[in-house]
C-alpha cells in the first residue's frame, strides 16, 4: 500500500514538472511571436542607426550587395557653432537639415553615412576621412550663409567633373522647385575666384558639393527653412537620386533591391591628379551682390594641401597649408583680460581658442585638471639649471622655448633639456621686437626654419612648437607658422617676471600663480626670473594639492 502511494506521489510530481515546461514553452513562444510581430511591424518603417562616422541605412538596404552611399556631413559642432544669430547655431541647423536628408534618403535604400549625428566637433580633415574610408558615392556637406544677403547656393570644386557639376545643379533646381527664396546658382572654387577651391571638395574622393541654405541672418531664409525642413531634406535627396540615375545606375535601387538601369559612365570629384590643389575652408560669407560671395569668409576654416603631406615652407610636420592670399596682416598683441568663466578660464583664452584654432594654434589646453608650464630661453641668467633640478625632482615636464643665439650659447642646458623628456620649441632666430608680422612672408618662414634647422643639425631634435617673440602675431602669420609644419603656442597666464633687475616678490608671485590656476592652464614663465626659480618647487606642489597634474604640449 504504501509502494503504492509513493508511485502515486512520484507520478503527480512528474505530471507537475511536465505541465510547468509546457506553460514554460508556451511563454516563451508568446513572447517570441510577439517579437516577430514588431519586427515585421517595423520593417514597414525606416528602421535606421544613427552613429556619428558609421552609417545609417534602411533594413532592406542591408541585404543590397551594392547599395549607393552618400555621405551626409553636417557642418560644424561642438565647440565650433559655425555662423549664429540671436542665439541661433549655425551647427544646429545643419545638424536638423543632416538628419532629415539622411532619413529621407534611407527610405529610400539608400546607405548613409553622417559625419556627426550629434554635437560634435571634428576638423575638416576628420570629415573627409569619414567619407573617403565610407567608400561614398556622393558627399554632401551642409552649411548655412551669413552676411548681407539671402538665398541658398552651392559650392563645388572648380576642377570638378560633370557628374560633381551634375550634383550641384540638380540639388539647386530641385531646392528651386521646394519653394526658397533666392537661387543663387552654382558656385565654383572659393569667393576669390577659381583658383582654390573649399577643403571639403578638394579632399573628398568623390563627387562633393556644399550646400548653404540661406542666410541664418535673414529672417526669411530662416522661416522658410524652419517651415520646409522635410521638403527641403526631400529634394536634397531626389537630386542626389536623379544624378545618381544617370551616372550609377547600377547603384539606385527600385525599393527590393533591384538596380533599375546600367552603370553610368561618371567620373570622380575632378580632385587634380597631382594633388596639388588648394582648398580653402568649408564655409564663407556673402557680400550680398547676387553674383559673388564677398569678405565675410571665416578664415579659420580655410586651407589647401601641397599633396605631399608636407608644408610649403619645408616643415618637419605633415600639415594642411594655408593659403596666405586674403589674409589679415594687422600685427595684434597677446594679451589676457580679467574676465574668467566658471572655471576660472580666461574668456580672452577661450574666444582666441575657439577663433583661431583652426591655425593650428593653441591659447590654452582643454578643460581638464592640466597645467602646461612653458618657459622662455632667450638669454641665460644662471637659473635654467635650478628650474631642470626641480622639474626633475618632481618628476614633472615642461616646453622650452629657445632662440637659435641661445642654442648656440648654452648648448648643454639645450641638451640637458632633451635628455630629461622635455619639449625644445621654437622661438624665431633673432627675436624681433616688432613681431614676426613685422617682416615678410620670406623673412618669417626663415624665423622659424632657420632656428628649426639649426636645433636639427646640432641636437638631432625636431621641434614642433612655436611662440610668437613678444606675443604679436596676425592671422598671416598664424597661417605661415602653421605652414612651416609648427603649432602656434600662446599662453593663458603670464605675469610681470622677465625683469630681472626687478624681481617681483617671491611670495606674491607664488599667490598670484595659485590664484590663477584652471583647466588647461598653459603658464608663460621666463627662465631669466630668479622669482620663477625660486617658487616654482611651491607652484607644483600646489597645484597638484589642488587636483591638477602637469603634461607637455
Amino acid at each position: 500500500m504504501n509502494v503504492t502511494k509513493r508511485q502515486k506521489r512520484r507520478i503527480r510530481n512528474l505530471v507537475c514538472i511536465q505541465y510547468s515546461i509546457v506553460k514554460m514553452l508556451l511563454v516563451i513562444a508568446g513572447f517570441e511571436l510577439l517579437g516577430l510581430g514588431l519586427s515585421l511591424m517595423q520593417g514597414t518603417q525606416s528602421a535606421t542607426q544613427e552613429i556619428e562616422g558609421e552609417v545609417i541605412w534602411s533594413e532592406e538596404t542591408k541585404t543590397e550587395e551594392n547599395p549607393l552611399i552618400v555621405c551626409v556631413d553636417a557642418g560644424h559642432g561642438g565647440k565650433d557653432n559655425g555662423s549664429d544669430y540671436k542665439g541661433r547655431y549655425e551647427k544646429d541647423d545643419n545638424l536638423k537639415l543632416a538628419q532629415a536628408v539622411a532619413a529621407y534618403l534611407a527610405d529610400k535604400n539608400v546607405k548613409v553615412v553622417m559625419t556627426r549625428s550629434d554635437d560634435t566637433f571634428l576638423r575638416l580633415s576628420e570629415r573627409c576621412g569619414i567619407a573617403n574610408q565610407s567608400g561614398a558615392d556622393y558627399m554632401l556637406s551642409l552649411h548655412r550663409n551669413d552676411g548681407e544677403g539671402n538665398g541658398v547656393e552651392t559650392w563645388i570644386s572648380a576642377s570638378g567633373s560633370e557628374e560633381t557639376d551634375a550634383l550641384a545643379n540638380h540639388i539647386m533646381e530641385a531646392l528651386d522647385t521646394a519653394g526658397i527664396q533666392r537661387n543663387r546658382g552654382v558656385k565654383k572654387g572659393t569667393q576669390t575666384g577659381e583658383s582654390s577651391n573649399y577643403y571639403i571638395n578638394v579632399h573628398s574622393d568623390m563627387p562633393s558639393c556644399i550646400v548653404e541654405m540661406g542666410f541664418i541672418n535673414d529672417a526669411s531664409d530662416n522661416q522658410l527653412f524652419d517651415e520646409k525642413l522635410d521638403a527641403y531634406a526631400a529634394a536634397i535627396g531626389d537630386a542626389v537620386l536623379a544624378t545618381a540615375e544617370t551616372y550609377r545606375a547600377n547603384k539606385v535601387t527600385d525599393g527590393n533591391g533591384q538596380g533599375t538601369g546600367e552603370a553610368g559612365s561618371g567620373a570622380g570629384d575632378g580632385q587634380g591628379t597631382d594633388g596639388t590643389g588648394d582648398g580653402a575652408g568649408d564655409d564663407q560669407g556673402t557680400d550680398g551682390t547676387g553674383n559673388d560671395t564677398g569678405d565675410g569668409q571665416r578664415a579659420d576654416q580655410t586651407g589647401s594641401s601641397t599633396g605631399d603631406g608636407q608644408s610649403a615652407a619645408g616643415g618637419n610636420a605633415a600639415v594642411q597649408t594655408i593659403a596666405l592670399d586674403g589674409l589679415d596682416t594687422t600685427v595684434q598683441s597677446w594679451g589676457l583680460g580679467s574676465h574668467t568663466d566658471a572655471d576660472n578660464r580666461p574668456n580672452d583664452a577661450v574666444s582666441a581658442q575657439q577663433k583661431y584654432g583652426d591655425y593650428h594654434a593653441l591659447f590654452i589646453g582643454e578643460n581638464t585638471k592640466t597645467i602646461y608650464l612653458t618657459f622662455y630661453e632667450g638669454y641665460e641668467y644662471g637659473y635654467t639649471e635650478s628650474i631642470l633640478d626641480t622639474l626633475k625632482e618632481k618628476g614633472v615636464h615642461a616646453v622650452f622655448f629657445v632662440t637659435e643665439p641661445y642654442a648656440k650659447a648654452e648648448p648643454a642646458l639645450v641638451q640637458r633639456m632633451i635628455d630629461e623628456g622635455h619639449v625644445v620649441g621654437n622661438h624665431s632666430v633673432t627675436h624681433p621686437s616688432a613681431g614676426i608680422p613685422s617682416l615678410t612672408v620670406e623673412q618669417q618662414q626663415e624665423e622659424v626654419m632657420g632656428n628649426h634647422q639649426y636645433i636639427k643639425d646640432t641636437f638631432g631634435y625636431e621641434m614642433n612648437l612655436f611662440r610668437y617673440p613678444a606675443g604679436k602675431f596676425s592671422e598671416q602669420s598664424l597661417a605661415v607658422v602653421n605652414n612651416c609644419g609648427y603649432e602656434s603656442v600662446f599662453w593663458s597666464f603670464a605675469y610681470l617676471d622677465y625683469d630681472v633687475d626687478n624681481q617681483p616678490d617671491q611670495a606674491e608671485s607664488l599667490q598670484k600663480m595659485k590664484n590663477k590656476m584652471h583647466p588647461g592652464a598653459i603658464y608663460l614663465l621666463h627662465a631669466e626670473s630668479a622669482t620663477n626659480a625660486a617658487v616654482l618647487g611651491d607652484l607644483i606642489d600646489a597645484a597638484q594639492t589642488q587636483g591638477y597634474s602637469f603634461g607637455t604640449l
